[in-house]
């Protein structure tokens, strides 16, 4: 199963590159706090190493209870500190509604997207005429990613709706430490399967461009 998710599990990390810093102790997920070292996940403790399933730096747990249900946990790092964590779980109908209701109590909902489109839900919400052809367009939007086998729900914490334009306005005007939970739905039949993946996007932007500003060595 963790082989069947290991490209979407990934799609994150590849846009979060590696660089290093120190940040206050954030939680990406229960007691998961950000940028911990690796060392930290010890097999005594019931961690393995999935790197090669994942396709980068990464320990994995199973049987970790969340919505009432089991996921396996996989802990994403950069530069040996943990920067994503992702719930992994076949594909079920009750624990898909499950989701999005428990992460709609303290996230909002800020754009979906598929292999080719994004759907930003301000900009959408904006340019609708009622409320019957905003849902429309969500509707149609979902099931052709759900058909297709790959749909993604981002969400940012604590964020107010009201006023925005657009989903990269709103995480732009976002406090610094804002986390994100994406609810990625991949694969279809058998193979279908549900993760849940929560960064701190702003951090990582920031790491980023912190490393982008130190001068380059001559050679």
């Amino acid at each position: 199963m963790l082989k069947k998710l290991a490209s979407s599990v990934l799609v994150a990390g590849a846009l979060l590159a590696s660089a290093q810093g120190a940040f206050a102790e954030e939680k990406l997920f229960k007691n998961y706090v950000y940028q911990t070292p690796l060392a930290k996940f010890t097999e005594a403790a019931g961690y393995y190493d999935c790197s090669e399933d994942v396709g980068g730096t990464a320990r994995c747990i199973d049987d970790v209870d969340f919505l009432e249900e089991k996921f396996t946990v996989a802990l994403i790092f950069s530069g040996d500190k943990l920067m994503m964590v992702s719930l992994i779980s076949p594909f079920d109908q009750n624990l898909y509604v499950k989701a999005i209701a428990g992460l709609s109590k303290s996230f909002t909902l800020v754009s979906m997207s598929d292999e080719k489109s994004i759907l930003d839900m301000f900009d959408t919400a904006r340019k609708s005429r009622s409320t019957e052809e905003l849902t429309t367009k969500i509707s149609n939007f979902e099931q052709v990613g759900l058909a297709s086998g790959n749909l993604t729900y981002t969400f940012l914490e604590g964020l107010n709706a009201k006023g925005q334009t657009n989903a990269v306005s709103a995480l732009a005007a976002a406090p610094e430490n804002i986390r994100s939970a994406e609810l990625v739905m991949t694969g279809q039949g058998a193979d279908s399967g549900m993760i849940i993946r929560f960064t701190f996007p702003r951090l990582e932007a920031n790491k980023i461009l912190a490393e982008a500003k130190k001068p380059v060595e001559s050679f």
